[in-house]
């Protein structure tokens, strides 16, 4: 879910998802791939949905006209759910402006970000600005870790990721001049860029800010929440940051019986928790989603539509967060219809961080992705990883 990443979080990709990142977990991209010719959820070996395919009354949604009409019985149209996501979709990757304020190194970047607050705090009628609805406690965190967060992404990508060879798996790292050893010759850190990400989040934050209060978000309090979702983060044989989202094995009567406050609050740890941390800021996020053959209404009905393109917004296009692949396993039909409608407009940066899992070849492909057993929780998928805790786990000691 990073959230719902919606079908279409593929965009998610671009989280950059990063994510997909996003990315997830419940509310997914749209993604792709029939099953082999003549297999059925019958001849598969996991658990399937033959609902995949069908809306809430049993109406085959195997073509684009089917797939943008069912959005009518959720109350809005294809138009306004395509007009949001491609907004989404722009906005994940931040642009470089004129004038922009640039900065030689880390150390002046911080420096500047910290006037650029410290304004900003000033000027506004609110609290917005000290950063108290963050959930840093729990990790440990300061306001300025978040203003690195942020200067870290404005930062990263200066060149392709395929550029750097120091990573063999899927997807690569993050090359960023700043962050490499020793730093390489660059033009500039820009400052501005990282201020606008920030910006966003922070108007983000002040739009569910009734949520996020009374109690404060805490691993204690979104814990009921988060455990009926299947989340578990993890490092892989590159140091990124790994985000599994396992709909097959998420309660989703429970989903849909929490309220829309619950399902943010958690998400907005889930997010803090991701680029809070140095790994991922360095080199990356990967998102694995076993969709699970998930139905479309099922998975439509997870969240309020608006509810879950505004978490998607926030994953994708509000947090620092850089997604080097996106991982879909167990793709139903309509996803592919969503996903084929959607990638006129991603670009081939985006398509190129996407990797579709063919059945059967689940162990080989993450294999791939993350380096091998030892780096996928025990108990993902098949059940074939060695990873017994992760870091979700680890706050809950």
């Amino acid at each position: 879910m990073m959230v719902r990443i919606h079908y279409l979080l593929i965009a998610l990709i671009q989280l950059q998802t990063s994510i997909v990142i996003f990315a997830n977990n419940g509310y997914n991209v749209v993604a792709a791939l029939d099953p082999k010719d003549g297999e059925t959820c019958a001849d598969a070996s996991r658990n399937c949905d033959e609902s995949a395919y069908e809306d809430d009354n049993g109406a085959r949604v195997e073509s684009p006209w089917q797939f943008m009409q069912a959005f009518s019985r959720f109350g809005v149209s294809w138009n306004h759910v395509f007009k949001e996501y491609l907004s989404v979709i722009q906005g994940a990757e931040g642009i470089d402006l004129k004038g922009d304020v640039l900065a030689l190194d880390m150390d002046e970047g911080l420096n500047l970000m910290q006037t650029m607050v410290r304004e900003a705090a000033t000027a506004s009628k609110d609290e917005d600005w000290s950063f108290s609805l963050a959930p840093l406690e729990d990790f440990g965190s300061t306001i300025d870790d978040v203003l690195l967060a942020f200067l870290r992404w404005a930062a990263v990508d200066t060149h392709s990721s395929h550029d750097d060879k120091t990573c063999q798996l899927v997807g690569g790292v993050n090359y960023s001049p700043f962050i490499a050893s020793p730093p390489t010759e660059v033009k500039g850190l820009n400052v501005s860029k990282a201020f606008r990400r920030l910006t966003s989040y922070i108007q983000w934050i002040h739009s569910v800010s009734s949520d996020l209060r009374n109690p404060p978000v805490t691993y204690e309090s979104i814990s009921p929440s988060l455990s009926v979702f299947a989340l578990q983060v993890t490092h892989d044989a590159c140091d990124r940051l790994v985000w599994w989202v396992n709909l097959g094995k998420t309660d989703m009567a429970a989903v849909k019986s929490q309220s829309p406050r619950e399902t943010t609050r958690m998400f907005v740890w889930i997010a803090h928790l991701l680029f809070l941390d140095d790994r991922a800021q360095k080199n990356g996020l990967v998102i694995v989603d076993d969709v699970a053959e998930i139905g479309f209404w099922s998975y439509m009905t997870m969240l309020p539509i608006q509810v879950g393109i505004s978490l998607d917004r926030f994953l994708i296009s509000v947090t620092p967060l850089k997604a080097k692949n996106v991982v879909l396993m167990h793709r139903p039909k309509w996803m592919e219809i969503g996903y084929g409608l959607m990638s006129w407009f991603l670009t081939d940066k985006m398509r190129n961080r996407v990797t579709m899992v063919s059945n059967g070849e689940e162990d080989e492909t993450l294999g791939r992705v993350v380096g091998g057993a030892g780096f996928i929780p025990k108990d993902f998928g098949h059940g074939k990883g060695e990873v017994t805790i992760d870091i979700i786990a680890q706050h809950r000691g």
